[in-house]
């Protein structure tokens, strides 16, 4: 039995490159999750004792909980790549080994002990990986600490890791790897020792793969024919390859939608805001206003939107223009609304859906009152929807004209005053919790991308060994070869981008979309030609620097003189 382990872990290890890369995808999962949970969960269980929290605590737990969801959202996401790229190696593992699976099951030896194998084989590398990856992410997370505390101005933050953070970063990615070896299993498990003996019918495999490459071949220019048919007849590089550039523009395409999305929110915050202050009063009031100030009345109110249930404020308006200017998406001033009428924000048409002429069911006092949406107000204030002044008075049971906030061009007495500097001050936080989410994103991607990139002409590489040794011995140079072998992934390169670019802005759409309604905080989503053109000139990167890598692997391959030191490391 130990000969057989011997055997298998010999065979195993020869594929170090594809061991190397498993181990890294380990380690950067469990890196990803513990970089930012190491800088949440000790700080949110302090918050959460604490009994009143500040301003800043407040807009500091909420950055919390926002990053808790990105991070869950990449640590799934990692691990299901992960779990890919496993599934790839034994894939590749069973079909090059069928005759010494086979003549391990001839010897008697069951299939519990052979699947045993491959999961403790799995086991013995995802689990270092972890450890790696969690004592990386608690350095790294010094780096989350010193921007939420320079951001949020609160102090006295510290490390620390739940029991359920723990168990998450360690086991998820364990279990879920497990599972993938198992089922990779499958691949031999039911086939008998003879068959496997017998070896597989790679001339069915390869003719196939070659009759489609040189269908889809022919409708190129003849000078193009020669490369795409070797490229195609790889379909494994080219499915990587294709989800290497989704992956890819997914997550630079999101990252760069956080950004756009801080820059529209501060837009929107500050467009038509021409007051210097704002006032605001615990108990209605009904003393007359300066001429230079605006009242409003706001309360506090349910939206029941089909499935969501949200918690927002209701502003009734007196007067509109001036210090005040709600505008709407043609840039047209609004008037104050008609009674029953109502202005949503973007939000409520963006994220969930509401549109023009809907009705609107608002919980003011426990009591639904019903609202015809008239217009979108695109500079509402965060959470808010506006309805008539005299409107909500009647409904709040308060004087004709009484209010609770006032918007001033000078400083005024009252229960809280903010000036214009520190609303743009937390309008700025509220943009670097976005830009710090931005930068995980895009970071994501980056890697993502070269990983599978580099998978995929690894494999494409690793397929062709004897082919580049025979080449080089008669006389191709290695700019030839790496031509013939691996620039001709560049035109598939081109085409994947092509092809997945509407998805990936549907998909990134749709994940941003989700965040905002997972963590109560409007995003709205953008995108621009600079962030396709950005993310193309990223991937070319990317595979310049592969080529350049692979350049060397076949100057190596082709200085060996002798086929038989090939033939003998396969």
């Amino acid at each position: 039995m130990k000969l057989v382990c011997k055997q298998l872990s010999g065979q195993i290890l020869k594929d170090k490159v594809f061991l190397l890369l498993l181990f890294v995808l380990t380690a950067l999962t469990s890196l990803s999750f513990f970089f930012v949970m190491f800088s949440i969960d000790g700080n949110m269980a302090v918050l959460n004792r604490m009994g009143k929290l500040t301003e800043n605590q407040l807009l500091y737990r909420n950055a919390l909980h926002s990053n808790t969801i990105l991070a869950y959202n990449f640590f799934i996401t990692l691990t299901a790549l992960t779990a890919f790229v496993f599934l790839l190696f034994f894939y590749r593992f069973f079909r090059a080994n069928k005759k010494q699976i086979g003549c391990i099951k001839a010897l008697g030896f069951k299939n519990s002990f052979l699947q045993n194998f491959f999961t403790g084989f799995t086991a013995v590398l995802s689990f270092p990986g972890a450890i790696a990856g969690m004592i990386g992410g608690y350095f790294l997370s010094d780096v989350l600490l010193r921007a939420n505390a320079q951001t949020y101005e609160v102090t006295g933050l510290t490390k620390g890791l739940g029991i359920f953070g723990l168990l998450t970063g360690f086991f998820v990615p364990a279990v879920v790897f497990y599972v993938t070896a198992l089922l990779c299993y499958g691949f031999v498990r039911n086939t008998d020792a003879g068959t496997l003996l017998a070896g597989n019918d790679r001339q069915e495999r390869v003719s196939w793969a070659l009759k489609t490459a040189d269908t889809i071949s022919r409708i190129m220019p003849s000078g193009k024919r020669f490369p795409l048919r070797i490229a195609l007849r790889k379909p494994l590089s080219v499915l990587l390859l294709l989800i290497a550039v989704m992956a890819f523009q997914v997550c630079i395409i999101l990252g760069q939608s956080l950004n756009i999305s801080s820059e529209k929110v501060f837009g929107m915050q500050t467009e038509g805001h021409n007051y210097e202050y704002e006032i605001r009063f615990l108990r209605p009031q009904t003393d007359s206003v300066p001429e230079n100030a605006a009242a409003y009345l706001e309360s506090p109110v349910t939206l029941e939107l089909g499935t969501y249930v949200l918690e927002r404020k209701i502003t009734g308006l007196y007067q509109t223009g001036g210090l005040y200017e709600l505008k709407n998406r043609n840039g047209e001033l609004l008037a104050v609304p008609e009674e029953g009428k109502v202005y949503m924000n973007p939000e409520l048409s963006e994220i969930y859906g509401v549109k023009i002429g809907d009705t609107l069911t608002v919980q003011i006092k426990n009591r639904p009152y019903l609202f015809a949406v008239s217009d979108i107000a695109v500079n509402a204030k965060s959470g808010s929807v506006y309805i008539n002044g005299k409107e909500l008075s009647e409904i709040e049971g308060v004087p004709d004209g009484a209010y609770n906030g006032v918007l001033s061009a000078e400083e005024m007495p009252g229960d809280e005053v903010t000036a214009r500097e520190q609303r743009i001050d937390d309008l700025n936080r509220n943009a670097v919790s976005n830009k710090i989410s931005a930068v995980i994103n895009q970071a994501a991607g980056i890697l993502a991308g070269a990983i599978l990139i580099f998978l995929a002409l690894y494999i494409n590489f690793q397929d062709n060994t004897r082919d580049m040794l025979i080449l080089g011995l008669t006389g191709y140079r290695t700019r030839d070869i790496r031509k013939m072998f691996v620039d001709v992934y560049l035109p598939v390169l081109w085409a994947a981008f092509a092809v997945t670019l509407v998805p990936a802005v549907f998909l990134a759409r749709t994940i941003q979309h989700s965040l905002s309604v997972s963590t109560n905080d409007y995003m709205p989503f953008g995108t621009n030609i600079a962030v396709i053109l950005t993310a193309f000139c990223l991937i070319h990167i990317i595979y310049w620097g592969v080529q350049i890598t692979f350049s060397l692997g076949i100057r190596r391959v082709t200085g060996k003189r002798d086929i038989t030191e090939v033939v003998n490391a396969e």
